[in-house]
C-alpha cells in the first residue's frame, strides 16, 4: 500500500498511505473524519479533509470504477470523489503533499489541493559561497535618514559578493579560513576590501531603514505600530521573496533579531536565499539561504502557524525578514578556472599564484629595474589584476632536463624553479642588489630561453611538510640567500614595480611570506 490506494483497497479505521519521503500522510480516522496531514516539526497538521467526522464512516475504498469513496458501517457513501466511470484509476500520495487520482494513462481527475509551492534555484553554499565565516572584525556602516552603526562583521558584504559572483557565472575566490590567522583575508586583501565595500553598499539602500523601523517595533500588530514584524515578514516580505526567486534570481535577506537601538549592527544579519517552500494550506514557510556564519552547508528558516518568529538550523530563531535592495556589481576576478581542493601541483604544470596576504597575483612583465643599485634585470611585482604575464612553469632545479620528475607531484623541501611562460626567464633572486622601494633583496626575472644560473633555485616549504595542494599556502625560499619570496601592502613604485605591488626576498619570516595556488594550467 505504502503511498497508493489502488482499485479495490481499502483503508478502516486508523489505517493510513504515507508520502514515499515521510512527509504526509492520509488517514482514516476513528471519529470517521478521512484526512491528510502534514508534519512538520514533530506536529501533524490537517491540510484536507472529507469533513465526515460524527458520521459513523469507518472506512475509505478505492473503487474499482476509479471513485474514493467514505463509507459508514451500513454501506451508505458519506463522500466520494466524483471520479467513477474510469475503470483502473488509482490514488497517490505524492512527496510535494498532494493526494491525487491518477487514470492508468497518468491523467489526474481529482486532487486534494495541498501540493507544496516551492522553488530553488542552482546557488549551492558549498560551491557559490565563500569558504570562510564571516569572522570580520567590527565596522562602521551609514544608514540613511538614521546615521552611523556599528555592525559585527561583513555580512552583507558577504551575502552582496556571493551574489556578485553568481550572477555573473564566476566561482568565488576559494580561500579557506585555515589560510589566515583570524580564519579570514586580512584588511588590505583585495576580497576583504571588496567585502567592506559591499557592506557599506548594503546599507546604502533604501530598504537599510527597516532595521531601524523592525528592531523597535513589536512582533505582533499594535495600534501605532501596525501590523509588528511577524506579519510583516510573513504577509509582505515572504510573498516578495517568492515572486524574486520565481523569476530566477536569488535574494538577499535584512535578518532581524535585535530588540533596541544600541544592538542593530551586532544581532541584526544578511543572508542570500535562493529557494523557499510554501504550503498554502498548513500556512507553512521554508526559506533556504547561505548564511555567511555557515560555511558549505544550507540554512533553512521556517515559521508555520502559532510561531511568530523563524526558526534557523544553525542558530536561534529570527524575528523576521526583510527583502534588501540590491544591485549588481561586476566583482574582481583573479581567476574564472581555479583548482580542485585536493588538485596537486606537480612538475611541468604552468600555475598562477597569489600573495596570500594581499591577494594580488606574482607577475612579471618585460619591463627592466632602474633604481640605484639594481641589477637592471625584469621587474617581478604583484600584479591587481589577471593576465598571462601571470603564468609560471613549474621545472626542476638548475642544471636539470626539461623533463626532470615530469608529472611527479611537488613535495615540502623540494628546489624548483618557475620559468615565466611569457618572457622564458626564471624567477630570481641575489643578494646585493637592493629592492626598488624597501631597499629588500631584489628579485627578477633573470636568463634566455629558460636557461638562467643557480640564483634561480627556489626551496619549497609548507606547514607539516607533504605535497604542494591547492588549499595549502607555500612559502618559496631562495636556495642561495635563504631569502623568502615576498610582498607587502602599499609599496610600489611608478617607475620600478610600473604602480605595482613590490615584491622582494625577505631575509626573516612572517606572513607575507605566503604564497597561495590560483590556478593550474
Amino acid at each position: 500500500m505504502a503511498n497508493q490506494l489502488q482499485p479495490g483497497q481499502e483503508l478502516l479505521a486508523n489505517q493510513q498511505i504515507t508520502a514515499n519521503n515521510g512527509r504526509t500522510f492520509l488517514i482514516m480516522q476513528e471519529d470517521g473524519n478521512f484526512v491528510l496531514y502534514e508534519v512538520h516539526k514533530g506536529r501533524n497538521i490537517p491540510v484536507w479533509a472529507s469533513n465526515t467526522n460524527g458520521s459513523g464512516a469507518v472506512k475509505a475504498v478505492m473503487q474499482g470504477d476509479g471513485n474514493l469513496v467514505v463509507y459508514k458501517a451500513n454501506g451508505q457513501a458519506v463522500w466520494a470523489s466524483g471520479t467513477d466511470g474510469n475503470g483502473g484509476a488509482y490514488l497517490t500520495l505524492q512527496d510535494d503533499g498532494n493526494a491525487v487520482i491518477y487514470t492508468n494513462q497518468g491523467n489526474a481527475l481529482w486532487d486534494s489541493g495541498t501540493w507544496r509551492h516551492s522553488r530553488k534555484l542552482d546557488f549551492n553554499p558549498a560551491v557559490h559561497g565563500f569558504l570562510f565565516r564571516n569572522n570580520f572584525v567590527n565596522n562602521v556602516a551609514n544608514i540613511p535618514g538614521y546615521g552611523q552603526v556599528q555592525t559585527q562583521g561583513r555580512c552583507g558584504g558577504m551575502a552582496f559578493a556571493a551574489l556578485d559572483y553568481f550572477l555573473k557565472g564566476i566561482p568565488v575566490p576559494k580561500y579557506t579560513g585555515n589560510l589566515f590567522n583570524q580564519e579570514v583575508p586580512p584588511d588590505g586583501h583585495w576580497l576583504a576590501d571588496y567585502l567592506y565595500s559591499r557592506l557599506m553598499d548594503s546599507f546604502l539602500v533604501p530598504s537599510s531603514i527597516k532595521y531601524i523601523k523592525w528592531t523597535v517595533a513589536s512582533d505582533h500588530s499594535t495600534v501605532f505600530g501596525g501590523k509588528g514584524v511577524s506579519r510583516w515578514t510573513k504577509e509582505e516580505e515572504f510573498p516578495k521573496l517568492r515572486s524574486r526567486i520565481d523569476s530566477g534570481k536569488p535574494v538577499v535577506l535584512g535578518m532581524i533579531d535585535a530588540t533596541n537601538l544600541g544592538q542593530i549592527g551586532s544581532e541584526n544579519h544578511q543572508v542570500l536565499a535562493y529557494g523557499y517552500e510554501w504550503h498554502s494550506k498548513a500556512n507553512i514557510m521554508k526559506v533556504f539561504v547561505y548564511d555567511n556564519n555557515t560555511v558549505g552547508r544550507e540554512v533553512v528558516l521556517s515559521s508555520e502557524p502559532g510561531n511568530q518568529h523563524f526558526d534557523a538550523t544553525n542558530t536561534d530563531p529570527w524575528r523576521g525578514f526583510f527583502v534588501v535592495d540590491y544591485s549588481q556589481k561586476n566583482p574582481p576576478v583573479f581567476t574564472t578556472n581555479p583548482p580542485a581542493a585536493n588538485a596537486a601541483v606537480r612538475y611541468g604544470q604552468t600555475i598562477k599564484v597569489s600573495h596570500l596576504m594581499t591577494g594580488l597575483t606574482l607577475h612579471s612583465h618585460a619591463l627592466n629595474y632602474g633604481h640605484e643599485g639594481s641589477s637592471g634585470q625584469q621587474q617581478v611585482t604583484c600584479f591587481r589584476g589577471a593576465d598571462d604575464n601571470d603564468l609560471w612553469r613549474i621545472k626542476g632545479p638548475d642544471g636539470t632536463d626539461a623533463n626532470y620528475r615530469i608529472n611527479e607531484v611537488v613535495q615540502h623541501g623540494d628546489v624548483i624553479r618557475l620559468e615565466h611562460v611569457l618572457t622564458k626567464r626564471n624567477l630570481h633572486s641575489h643578494s646585493g642588489h637592493p629592492s626598488p622601494v624597501t631597499g629588500q633583496q631584489e628579485v627578477t626575472c633573470f636568463g634566455s630561453e629558460g636557461q638562467g644560473d643557480n640564483n634561480d633555485n627556489w626551496r619549497v616549504e609548507f606547514e607539516g611538510g607533504g605535497q604542494w595542494t591547492a588549499q595549502r599556502r607555500v612559502r618559496l625560499v631562495h636556495q642561495n640567500t635563504n631569502h623568502s619570496l615576498h610582498s607587502h601592502l602599499e609599496h610600489s613604485h611608478s617607475d620600478w614595480t610600473a604602480g605595482q605591488q613590490e615584491v622582494t626576498g625577505f631575509g626573516g619570516r612572517d606572513d607575507n611570506d605566503w604564497w597561495w595556488l590560483l590556478e593550474i594550467r
